[in-house]
């Protein structure tokens, strides 16, 4: 009976181990699952997470998004930037001019060659260098040129080579003007032969004063330089003997004509030149009448004014236009070389002008007078005389000593020049 129960207790037993075990193995697979589950989940969580990130950033290799707009916005100025052209520079224009190329015999004789022929550039060496800095180099012819060796002559009706005028092209001249009172000096012959001499050998120049033709007497001569227009313009008071029977031959200061030209000038150029021959031989002050005209020509339109005539030095002066415009004047540059015989015809001036254009227009930002000096060098034994016209800074003592014309010193040079411009 007892082994019954006891068989009977062990079978019970072991039905509740078995129960027991089951039991274990179900809680523990739940709690794997739970686990696996929540690994699952976080890593569900973790790939959704990288998701919205790699939404919200790009990739290395692309622009990030937040600087396109900004690129978008500097964009145009940058492109503006490297479009935009430089401001445009002022255009400058300089302008000198030297007085009287007064032509003796002297001069010309000691410009004679051995085997026939003339050599004048020596009396413009000095002067070279000085033009060679202009964009714009002028200067007045006094006396004509012919072509036939028999017409060259000295004061008072002058014949002068023609190879004078190869020597102011090689010096680097651009301007000559010619309308002078000896300009009809060999009548229609000189005209004729100076105006073919600088058509066959230099049609680079600009000659003024002069013509062949009527047409040529009615065109306004303009020159362009560095993007300025400048027109020029060239008369004289008159002539020492006859007219020609052409009077556009020559132009001479005729009121109705120069005021015509004048308005030629100012709808063909920016700025206007005007070079005159007037005044009284040996006067340093300008006469009334050279008053008169400059006060006229400021009025017409001229822009400046560069007078010639009087074979001394005057001073440069303003006149007020009735524009309000402010005119410099030159009275007179005197000569610039010659073979006259006082201190006072060996001194003469250069004209030193700068002009500049902006988009106000052309203004003169620059004008002075500049002393020269034609100096004479006797030759001694071997005669004949040298001619050097210069800039008077460059006048030494030793040159001085010298010099042909007594009272002629470099101080006294200096002293001559202040009392006359003041």
């Amino acid at each position: 009976m007892a082994n019954g129960r006891k068989s009977s207790r062990g079978a019970g037993l072991g039905a509740v181990l078995i129960v027991l075990l089951l039991a274990a193995v179900i809680t523990g697979g739940i709690v794997v699952w739970r686990a696996a589950q929540r690994q699952a989940d976080a890593a569900a969580a973790r790939a959704q997470a990288s998701q919205q990130s790699a939404q919200k950033q790009p990739a290395a290799s692309e622009p990030e998004p937040q600087e396109e707009p900004l690129a978008r916005e500097l964009a145009p100025e940058v492109r503006e930037f490297a479009e935009a052209e430089p401001e445009p520079e002022d255009n400058t224009v300089t302008l000198m001019a030297v007085g009287d190329n007064l032509i003796h015999n002297t001069i010309y004789w000691s410009a004679e060659l051995e085997g026939g022929g003339y050599d004048f550039t020596p009396v413009y060496a000095d002067i070279a260098p000085i033009v060679s800095e202009y964009d714009l180099a002028c200067i007045n012819q006094e006396t004509i040129y012919v072509s036939d060796p028999a017409m060259y002559s000295n004061y008072p009706d002058f014949g002068t080579p023609t190879q004078v005028g190869d020597a102011l092209a090689q010096a680097g001249f651009d301007v000559v003007t010619h309308a002078t009172n000896h300009c009809y000096d060999k009548l229609d012959t000189g005209i004729l032969d100076t105006i073919g001499f600088w058509r066959e050998n230099h049609p680079e120049m600009t000659i003024l004063g002069i013509h062949d033709t009527q047409d040529d007497a009615d065109t306004v001569r303009v020159v362009e330089k560095n993007g300025i227009r400048l027109a020029l313009l060239n008369y004289t008071y008159g002539l020492n003997y006859s007219a020609p029977a052409n009077s556009y031959m020559i132009d001479t200061l005729s009121r109705d004509k120069v005021l015509a030209d004048l308005q030629k000038a100012e709808s063909q150029a920016d700025f206007t030149v005007v070079f005159v021959h007037w005044g009284e031989e040996g006067q340093t002050k300008p006469s009334q009448s050279q008053r008169d005209w400059a006060q006229l020509l400021a009025n017409g339109g001229a822009d400046l004014v560069i007078g010639a005539h009087p074979h001394v030095l005057q001073p440069l002066e303003t006149v007020t236009a009735a524009d309000g415009r402010e005119v410099p004047v030159f009275f007179s540059l005197g000569n610039f070389v010659s073979h006259q015989l006082t201190a006072s015809e060996m001194l003469g001036g250069m004209a030193g002008v700068e002009l500049t254009k902006t988009d106000k227009g052309v203004e003169l930002t620059s004008c002075e007078l500049i002393p020269t000096i034609n100096v004479i060098l006797y030759r001694g034994y071997s005669g004949g005389f040298d001619y050097r016209p210069m800039l008077l800074r460059n006048y030494t003592e030793e040159l001085a000593e010298q010099h042909w014309i007594e009272g002629t010193g470099a101080e006294q040079m200096w002293s001559l020049f202040n009392q006359i411009t003041g």
